[in-house]
């Protein structure tokens, strides 16, 4: 039997404790009646809820006449759609062929000292990634680097 399974055994064969006795008692009470202090939160949520309710009906009737302009406006005056210009047909780029590389240029730590005079490890590195892409039919291939540097602070380990 490993150590996760001796402590789950001995945490079964423990009984809870009791709660004291006024706990309980403040426990099992009912909650003081509520104060004039929150009545402006109910205000807001009365005011909230009248307003919601009309913009339930306002978004989509704005949706609506948002969709008649631009259909009125696609039509010239004759009643006849305006012609749309021909959309360019380009080949699309197919990548076949995907590496995505992470390359730790330098690493180093720092000390610094914050305003309460505390000093904190601080640890740099530099890194280079990069993806590239390749379309192995059309012969193109797409690179992107990008450089980044990863501060993280570590605290001193006292003994």
């Amino acid at each position: 039997m490993n150590e996760p399974e001796l402590f789950e055994s001995e945490l079964r064969r423990l009984k809870p404790a009791r709660l004291p006795g006024e706990f309980e008692s403040r426990l099992r009470m009912q909650p003081p009646p509520s104060s004039r202090e929150f009545e402006p939160q109910r205000r807001l949520q009365v005011w909230r809820s009248r307003w919601s309710s009309w913009l339930r009906w306002l978004a989509p009737g704005m949706a609506v006449v948002v969709g008649l302009l631009l259909v009125g406006s696609r039509l010239n005056r004759d009643g006849d759609p305006v012609p749309s210009k021909p959309a360019v047909s380009v080949p699309a780029f197919k990548a076949d062929q995907v590496e995505i590389d992470r390359q730790l240029l330098g690493s180093f730590d720092a000390v610094a000292d914050m305003p309460d005079g505390e000093p904190v490890r601080f640890r740099f590195q530099q890194w280079m990634e990069a993806v590239t892409l390749r379309d192995s039919v059309r012969g193109v291939e797409v690179v992107q680097r990008t450089p980044r540097i990863q501060v993280v602070p570590v605290s001193f380990a006292t003994y």
